[in-house]
């Protein structure tokens, strides 16, 4: 039976755990309507615990801790995603997959031909969080604000590639690395794509352009394409 777990900032593994009227109050009590007896688990910033039920009232809910959970899916290389923004239900889908998939940090972009300027923050960051708690992370991902392609360029760190279909195979590319860094990144384009003064200015501070085929890809599709196969390699 699958366990439900929630986010629980500053959780440190407490003993015994009250939880007062509040989104996790309600999301345990009249959306799941967990009972006296029920297992649940914590986690905050990879720490987890499975908790017990001990007594649930209008008012309030008492938990007892019964054990740690170990650290199964701990993410040992930095994947930052810059996300062009794109239309609001494929930016959003972008969100939750990337986290499933391991990225450890999405970074909204504006760049020329970006259809949108602006995005709701914490609708990201909400959908950024039930997928940590859907697919098993400790950690949680938060979403940045949007910033421009060209201010972000001198502040990179670790190794950084940038898709376009007029690049080098991605691949091929990757595992000729001599020394694979621990920071990747990954730059995405929206619908439109890049424009050329953008794959210039990618090229002139070491972005290497690369493609995944021969075919133009979505955006949306591109982002989750780049970041299963870096789960791989």
């Amino acid at each position: 039976m699958r366990l439900n777990r929630f986010y629980l900032e500053n959780f440190s593994g407490e003993k015994i755990i009250e939880l007062k009227k509040g989104p996790i109050f309600h999301q345990i009590k009249n959306v799941l309507r967990m009972k006296t007896g029920n297992f649940l688990s914590f986690f905050y910033n990879n720490k987890e615990a499975i908790y017990k039920i001990e007594s649930i009232t209008n008012k309030d809910i008492f938990l007892v801790w019964q054990e740690d959970v170990i650290i199964k899916n701990k993410i040992n290389r930095e994947i930052i995603l810059f996300q062009s923004l794109i239309k609001k239900d494929k930016m959003e889908w972008v969100v939750q997959k990337a986290v499933e998939l391991g990225v450890t940090k999405i970074v909204p972009i504006i760049s020329e031909r970006s259809e949108k300027k602006n995005i709701n923050l914490d609708r990201l960051n909400k959908i950024s969080l039930e997928a940590s708690e859907q697919c098993g992370r400790q950690d949680l991902i938060k979403i940045s604000e949007p910033i421009k392609f060209k201010d972000i360029l001198k502040k990179l760190k670790g190794l950084s590639f940038l898709g376009d279909s007029s690049g080098n195979n991605f691949i091929k590319s990757f595992k000729e690395k001599k020394n694979i860094e621990d920071n990747i990144n990954i730059f995405i384009g929206p619908e439109g794509g890049w424009s050329s003064e953008e794959l210039i200015l990618a090229k002139d501070n070491r972005i290497e352009i690369v493609k995944l085929n021969n075919y133009i890809l979505r955006s949306e599709t591109a982002s989750l394409a780049f970041l299963s196969l870096l789960s791989n390699l």
